[in-house]
């Protein structure tokens, strides 16, 4: 697919009716909206240029103040597409520092590193995809000997089109596994902590996006018709379909059928359910965000402020490497109520206290169609503040 006809615009809600003007647009497939929507704050949308005129209007008559940020989102994705194959030409290996790599690669990366690392990872399918691709899991700690570690379980990819997100979680196993034998904080955490990381929590999404779809977001399952997917983090059984997520099956917050429908869900919850875990983090993007559960409402979260305080220690950790600040808080009093996160199911159903959803670099500018060089500065800084976070945790 292509977007040559497609602009990008922001446009800035700050009434309840705005909200609902584009979530109705986006369920009737008129816009699709890149970042979280907020109140009185820049929110990127995606449409045609033929309905550029009427769109542009209506957006001007509700004062919601629209801007056009770029005039041809195909050109972002060949810059994108254009970079990858320079890379390719000039015979480079495609490391995870240095290149945004598909499903296949992440998976043969994933599968050299518990051959070079038998003694601190292991790989495991979790589960199948509806298009049959295995959900990765690695599992990694020191072999120091203690039998009394803490468990944190990592997910990245659950959203398709946020390629920063796997690269983000790549970097992270790789920045624990490598330097474990050097000392120092790698060893202190491996050593501490037993790390359940799943990087690419969509495999079918994923390798939509590299192959056919670039912006894509939803799993592949086909629904009715001619929609597909489902949005896996509106699809989990709490609070499921209480508010923020859409009936329409070709919408991209469409919640699925029922609560757990999906492959994905239904193996994040069969390997987590019985397990004792201390934290679950989940990263998305874009936005530069922390926040905690709840998702499904405004009301503050029991141990809110515990909550808060240990956020902030990850965010100031992050801030001091790159100078990028994160905003802390309730994803549902910061920008709108959405249920069926992965981060509430964690909270509610398991009961792990430390359940949060990290929306990673940029706060705008390309939005998803982040530069190669992103990969390791926003790996650095998140490195970081995980690491600072998880040493704050009880």
């Amino acid at each position: 697919m292509n977007y040559f006809s497609n602009i990008l615009v922001s446009v800035t809600p700050y009434e309840e009716k705005h909200f609902k003007v584009l979530s109705l647009l986006e369920d009737t497939d008129e816009i699709n909206i890149w970042n979280d929507i907020r109140r009185n704050s820049s929110v990127h949308v995606m449409f045609n240029n033929a309905t550029a005129p009427w769109l542009l209007e209506l957006f001007s008559s509700l004062s919601m103040k629209p801007s056009i940020m770029h005039s041809n989102v195909q050109a972002l994705v060949d810059q994108e597409e254009n970079e990858i194959q320079l890379r390719a030409r000039s015979g480079a290996p495609r490391g995870i520092h240095d290149a945004f790599l598909n499903y296949d690669e992440v998976t043969a990366w994933l599968q050299d590193l518990v051959k070079n690392y038998p003694n601190l990872c292991t790989l495991i399918s979790i589960g199948k995809t509806y298009e049959n691709r295995d959900i990765w899991l690695i599992k990694c700690t020191g072999n120091n000997g203690a039998t009394n570690k803490k468990n944190a379980m990592l997910d990245f990819g659950i959203h398709a089109r946020e390629w920063i997100s796997p690269a983000t979680g790549c970097y992270i196993i790789n920045e624990l596994v490598s330097k474990y034998a050097a000392g120092g904080l790698s060893k202190e955490l491996l050593d501490t902590w037993v790390f359940h990381v799943i990087p690419i929590l969509n495999p079918d999404g994923y390798a939509h996006s590299h192959a056919r779809e670039r912006m894509w977001r939803k799993n592949r399952k086909l629904v009715s018709g001619t929609c597909y997917g489902v949005d896996l983090n509106r699809n989990f059984g709490y609070q499921w379909n209480t508010g923020g997520s859409s009936a329409s099956a070709c919408s991209d917050t469409f919640h699925g059928g029922s609560p757990m429908s999906e492959n994905e869900a239904k193996a994040l919850q069969n390997y987590m359910t019985g397990k004792p875990w201390n934290t679950y983090l989940t990263f998305h993007s874009y936005g530069q965000w922390w926040f905690t559960n709840w998702g499904y409402t405004t009301a503050n979260p029991p141990q809110y402020e515990e909550l808060k305080q240990k956020a902030n220690i990850g965010a100031n950790a992050i801030k001091a490497v790159n100078g990028r600040a994160y905003t802390v808080g309730s994803s549902a009093q910061i920008l709108y109520v959405a249920s069926g996160g992965s981060e509430d199911w964690t909270r509610g159903v398991l009961n792990c206290l430390y359940s949060y959803c990290i929306e990673l670099p940029p706060t705008g500018g390309t939005g998803f169609i982040a530069p190669v060089s992103e990969i390791l500065k926003t790996g650095l800084e998140t490195f970081a503040g995980v690491a600072a976070y998880l040493k704050a945790l009880p």
